[in-house]
């Protein structure tokens, strides 16, 4: 990779002594009073398009001693009771309160998005404001704005606003409409980071380039910034670890399915090529059920690229290690597949929730969209990997969809929680309600069947949690 490095330079401004009828003494203390330390100038990195000559070559093997498991979806699963008592102990409920006024937005459930562009619009369902834990605090990320609270549920910070002008918004529906060029937010994808900072990405839409930088959740200050020249947009920059980056490619034609990089030295350490490449010939539209992703456990970074049966671990910049296989047989969905045909009896990975005990994965025979939903030919499934008795079973197999699927939370404190709503970070397992979702929950199927205490206490909170407050349930 070729790269070229902004200097920065921090004028640090020095007041000197003066001696004066006022005495050395007094000047003298003035000198040790305003002598500071410059703030350290960030550093701004340009990288252009990845090119041979990296320092590494990749490596995928198994290791003798941590071999894959094998996760046979092929055989016939038992179907195990699922609680979430069984393997948590402790819930903490936390209310966090929008700093935003009505007209500006607030938290979002299940609400639908518009998008207008000068050709065409797309659309989107179920939106939700997610949700991010990391060192006792809590992050909530939307279309509205990034804000960062403590573990008390109080607002520390206010890392974007964002300004979309034109923006059509019905509270009462949850549904926002607007136009793409008028979307001015500089920055998306915000994340928390060890260290008491936070990461962002952007695209420069007049230079053309993608943007990954960290900024100090304590003053605001730039700490460092990462600039990938790419035309097509098509990288996804991920932290492995303080030193090391991880370009994702979103591109799936693209021969390089991953690549590290240095960010001290700023040297391409080793590129991982692609061989999931599509056969067929793109004409015209095509389905996409899958995606990659990406995921830290223990600081292990985990990575699954669409339609592969392997998910792996980057052990180290240039390793990558099979840690799961997953075993479809005739009914895998393969990319050419996926792209094109008949998928009614093909499995997609919707979900995959990886914890410290167990392993949630939510799959769907056919592609998920309004379509097959319409003609009530997608079925969802529901399994669990349990990590201490390596089992794999059936958590049940009704077909309800994701976000229908309740669990209840039998603890004291604990809500209901939609289990494809649930998620895994900072070795808590975690979910979020709004008054609009616990009103939703009540109309659902499934609500009648809780526990009395369950629909009850679901019942409570909606009659009393504001228009613009959220609750976060912590489960450890």
């Amino acid at each position: 990779m070729k790269h070229k490095k902004i200097r920065t330079t921090t004028a640090i401004l020095c007041i000197g002594t003066i001696l004066c009828a006022c005495g050395g003494k007094q000047a003298t203390r003035q000198a040790d009073e305003t002598v500071e330390a410059a703030p350290k100038a960030p550093v701004i990195i340009e990288t252009n398009h990845l090119n041979p000559g990296v320092q590494y070559t990749e490596e995928r093997g198994i290791s003798p001693a941590s071999p894959p498991v094998i996760l046979d979806f092929t055989a016939k699963l038992p179907t195990q009771p699922f609680a979430l008592k069984d393997h948590f102990s402790k819930v903490t409920c936390v209310t966090l309160k929008s700093p935003l006024s009505p007209e500006q937005g607030t938290f979002l459930y299940d609400a639908s998005i518009i998008v207008s562009y000068d050709r065409g619009m797309s659309s989107a369902s179920g939106v939700n404001t997610k949700i991010q834990l990391l060192e006792n605090r809590i992050l909530t990320n939307d279309l509205f704005g990034s804000f960062c609270f403590d573990s008390n549920g109080q607002i520390t910070d206010t890392l974007l606003i964002a300004h979309i002008e034109g923006l059509k918004y019905d509270p009462a529906t949850q549904k926002l409409e607007f136009h793409a060029n008028n979307r001015k937010s500089p920055i998306g994808n915000i994340s928390l980071e060890p260290g008491n900072q936070y990461s962002y990405a952007g695209r420069d839409t007049v230079n053309n380039y993608n943007i990954m930088g960290w900024k100090s959740l304590e003053d605001g200050r730039l700490v460092e910034e990462i600039r990938f020249m790419d035309d097509k947009h098509s990288t996804l920059l991920a932290s492995l670890d303080d030193s090391t980056l991880v370009n994702v490619s979103r591109n799936f034609r693209s021969p390089d399915m991953l690549t590290t990089f240095n960010k001290n030295s700023y040297d391409t350490l080793c590129i991982f090529g692609n061989y999931n490449l599509p056969t067929v010939k793109l004409s015209g539209p095509y389905a996409f059920p899958e995606s990659n992703w990406t995921y830290k456990n223990k600081d292990k970074f985990y990575f699954r690229q669409a339609f592969n049966d392997t998910i792996f671990s980057l052990s180290s910049p240039n390793r990558l290690q099979p840690e799961y296989i997953l075993q479809f047989g005739e009914n895998k969905l393969t990319i050419d597949n996926g792209l094109y045909g008949d998928k009614s009896q093909k499995y997609a990975i919707q979900s995959w929730v990886d914890t410290d005990h167990f392993i949630l994965i939510t799959y769907s025979r056919n592609y998920d969209c309004p379509n097959t939903r319409k003609e009530k030919s997608v079925f969802y499934s529901y399994a669990l990997y349990d990590k201490d008795t390596k089992q794999l079973s059936l958590i049940q197999d009704n077909h309800s969809y994701p976000e229908e699927f309740l669990l209840p939370t039998e603890l004291p404190d604990g809500i209901p929680a939609i289990l494809g709503e649930l998620t895994w970070q900072d070795n808590k397992l975690f979910t979020s309600y709004t008054k609009r979702k616990l009103e939703a929950l009540q109309k659902m199927d499934n609500f009648s069947k809780l526990p009395a205490e369950q629909q009850e206490r679901v019942r409570q909170l909606a009659g009393t949690l504001g228009e613009d407050e959220m609750i976060v349930m912590i489960l450890e």
